[in-house]
């Protein structure tokens, strides 16, 4: 997609926010109103994810994400939302390289704990006695944590992915087609929102960059 696409006009586009809609010449002006776009969604949690041992391939990774977010939706019984930040550098001067890793943003209508969180991912990931693989807290609205995470989408070895933003962000919800299955997929997440209401969501831990 170039980036003379206006935000509006590209905001028109169906699941525009996808990450292969996006060009990989986003500049900062582009991630500053994405942040602002999706700060509509009311996250829970915000977190650093990497591996036990550097060397993990891109593949690998993906497959450890999407499993650890089943595991959890599958734990907390309700559907979690993300926007996740992929981040990988070569060693450069004298900067040492850096291995893939993730940043989330996560939501549910269900409470999230920050340590159920990390331990789902340890158990996915591995961890290290002196660096824990999973580091997570309460996501601060205005501290700029979207930002953070979307930092590196525009360089050769970043990236982003969504998942569920249509249940949780209203603009992302009305560019979803109506299909009967969708509605079907409202009906269960309102009845959650109706099961979950009354529970107080949990918080606590660090998150590291």
């Amino acid at each position: 997609m170039p980036n003379s696409v206006s935000w509006d006009e590209r905001k028109r586009l169906p699941r525009w926010y996808e990450r292969e809609r996006w060009s990989y010449e986003v500049d900062r002006q582009l991630v500053e109103e994405a942040a602002h776009w999706l700060e509509q969604v009311e996250w829970k949690l915000i977190g650093t994810f990497t591996f036990a041992g550097w060397k993990v391939s891109d593949e690998k990774a993906d497959k450890t994400s999407i499993n650890f977010i089943n595991e959890l939706e599958r734990t907390v019984k309700s559907d979690v939302a993300y926007v996740r930040g992929d981040e990988k550098s070569p060693a450069s001067g004298s900067k040492p390289a850096c291995g893939r890793h993730f940043h989330f943003v996560l939501t549910s209508v269900a409470p999230l704990d920050p340590a159920l969180v990390a331990r789902l991912w340890t158990e996915q990931a591995g961890d290290n006695s002196d660096d824990p693989t999973a580091k997570v807290e309460a996501y601060k609205p205005g501290a700029k944590g979207i930002e953070y995470l979307l930092k590196s989408i525009q360089k050769p070895d970043g990236g982003w992915a969504v998942r569920k933003l249509e249940l949780f962000h209203p603009e992302a919800r009305g560019l979803q087609d109506m299909t009967p299955r969708f509605r079907r997929r409202l009906r269960r997440h309102k009845a959650r929102q109706k099961q979950f209401g009354s529970v107080k969501v949990s918080t606590g831990g660090e998150a590291g960059e």
